[in-house]
């Protein structure tokens, strides 16, 4: 069996009645030639590029300065896909300077990424902060 093959099996598992294709149009209309760029990006489907997935990019895994984070990450599940990183295996202490670096680097990340990552950690919730009540006193 020719690898040909197998690519064109999986490709029609990954299509659905709502895709479209670039022969879905006149050839060399403006039309085709979108619909090729979008499925070479694969955008438009219910791929890692739709707008409803927030999984990390597959060469962009997430980094966490506590244990606690990756726990509240793992508990959050794509929509499309279930679980949205691989779990690292073990865990290294990460210094302070670090942990007070880690907001611009996430800015440096790509777009997808900081989707993926306000999905677990709003920006207005996160980092968190102690909370002490009076009443507790």
């Amino acid at each position: 069996m020719s690898p040909k093959s197998l690519n064109v099996k999986k490709d029609a598992e990954s299509e659905s009645a709502t895709d479209l294709r670039p022969g879905d149009f006149p050839i060399g209309s403006p039309q085709s030639r979108a619909a090729a760029r979008l499925r070479l990006q694969g955008i438009g489907g219910m791929g890692k590029g739709s707008p409803e997935c927030i999984c990390f990019p597959e060469d962009e895994q997430p980094f966490f300065c506590y244990p606690v984070q990756e726990r509240v990450a793992a508990r959050l599940k794509c929509p499309l896909h279930g679980d949205r990183f691989k779990v690292p295996r073990f865990y290294l202490y990460v210094a302070k300077w670090y942990r007070e670096k880690e907001p611009l680097r996430i800015r440096k990340k790509s777009p997808q990424y900081q989707k993926a990552w306000s999905a677990g950690f709003p920006p207005d919730l996160w980092p968190a902060t102690l909370a002490i009540s009076s009443s507790l006193i």
